[in-house]
């Protein structure tokens, strides 16, 4: 704990970006140090497209490391100057101003009760994070109501003592429209999931959707807990091409989906409807669609997309993702773009580029996102430093 507690104390006096390891987790909060209490650390983080996303509170028992001085840290910092200079919506609630000799946790969960914002509380004791608002606080303990985005029935008030509380995130850009959006979405009744299962039905339900411009989720046959939501912009017989919306209800780019590798198709929930009000409030405060990023593309379904796409990015040395049927989804660039196979180039989250690439064939891809945010700043940053 001593060695946790400097290291944070350096990173804030320092003002050193600092990445922070909660114990038992996969994910990590990269931030700037805001505060610390005797109970835990504050951070003003950061997502990995450089935005500033709010701030979390982690109790120090839930701290597993600190690190302030890598790799990855410093081509963060050039991530956030380049979204910076790119000028990207970012949150605009301000992180309130804590205080060192005050408990941090009641001061975060008081301003979120003032402020009537959501948090997302986690606590190694519950299989699922927690999410939703604070209605009531007392001295030892707080009540928050819980909403399911999923299941718009699942509402239940509960009680959490301050100690519980091991790691809290708010004010970032997807609770700040959660909470703006939530009153209208709670007068809302719930819908029954209308879902396509049947694959010989999946061209003529998306061409459908095509020409209505409906909001879709599209689950791939890996039945991963990842899915896409969106609009189809092309779609024929093998293939369909989408544009999508991130979980904050922003334009995410586009993916282009074998249709042998969707396990099934969506076009009714109770998450589609918090998305459509999401996707409501960013059209109407104008932040729909990055200053860095183009959602009028339009494709030609009767052209063998998968294979344009390719040569685009080729011709361009554009920065794309791929899934393949044999392995995890890779960020990188594409050459030797043949009729069968290409070259593919991987960049790692630390931004090293394989410049000897493999070979893969194209029959292998499942599929091919581009011109979504993280690759667009990769991109740049890539082609900054002449190594694209």
């Amino acid at each position: 704990m001593d060695s946790i507690l400097y290291d944070l104390e350096f990173a804030k006096n320092d003002q050193r970006l600092a990445n922070v390891f909660p114990k038992e987790q996969e994910i990590f909060y990269t931030g700037f140090v805001n505060s610390i209490g005797a109970d835990g650390v504050i951070l003003n983080t950061y997502d990995d497209t450089g935005q500033a996303d709010g701030a979390v509170y982690i109790q120090f028992d839930a701290i597993d490391n600190v690190e302030f001085d890598s790799p990855d840290l410093d081509n963060m910092l050039e991530t956030i100057q380049i979204a910076e200079n790119d000028q990207l919506f970012t949150v605009t609630d301000q992180i309130p101003v804590f205080v060192s000799t005050s408990d941090l946790i009641k001061q975060v969960v008081e301003a979120a009760y003032k402020n009537k914002q959501f948090l997302v509380l986690t606590r190694s004791d519950l299989e699922h994070y927690q999410e939703g608002a604070v209605t009531a606080i007392h001295e030892n303990d707080f009540e928050m109501h819980l909403v399911d985005k999923f299941n718009l029935t699942h509402e239940i008030t509960t009680t959490f003592k301050y100690t519980e509380a091991e790691i809290v995130e708010f004010s970032g850009r997807e609770l700040a429209v959660e909470t703006a959006t939530w009153p209208k979405i709670a007068q809302q009744q719930p819908e029954s999931r209308l879902t396509l299962t049947d694959a010989k039905g999946f061209y003529a339900f998306l061409k459908n959707a095509e020409q209505k411009q409906e909001l879709i989720t599209i689950n791939d046959e890996t039945k991963s807990p990842n899915f896409f939501v969106g609009t189809v912009n092309a779609v024929n017989e093998t293939e369909v091409l989408c544009n999508l919306v991130d979980m904050a209800g922003q334009f995410g780019g586009y993916s282009l989906i074998r249709l042998d590798a969707i396990a099934s198709i969506t076009l009714q929930s109770d998450y589609m409807q918090v998305m459509k009000a999401f996707i409501g409030y960013q059209k109407k405060n104008q932040t729909f669609v990055q200053p860095v990023l183009n959602e009028e593309r339009l494709f030609d379904a009767t052209d063998d997309l998968m294979m344009a796409l390719l040569k685009q990015t080729e011709t361009f040395s554009r920065v794309l993702s791929i899934a393949l049927l044999s392995s995890a989804r890779e960020m990188g660039y594409v050459t030797d773009v043949t009729a069968d196979t290409f070259r593919f180039h991987v960049i790692d989250p630390d931004l090293y580029v394989d410049q000897t690439g493999v070979e893969i064939a194209i029959e292998e891809v499942d599929e091919l996102s581009f011109d979504f945010l993280n690759a667009v700043l990769i991109e740049n940053h890539l082609r900054d430093k002449g190594l694209l």
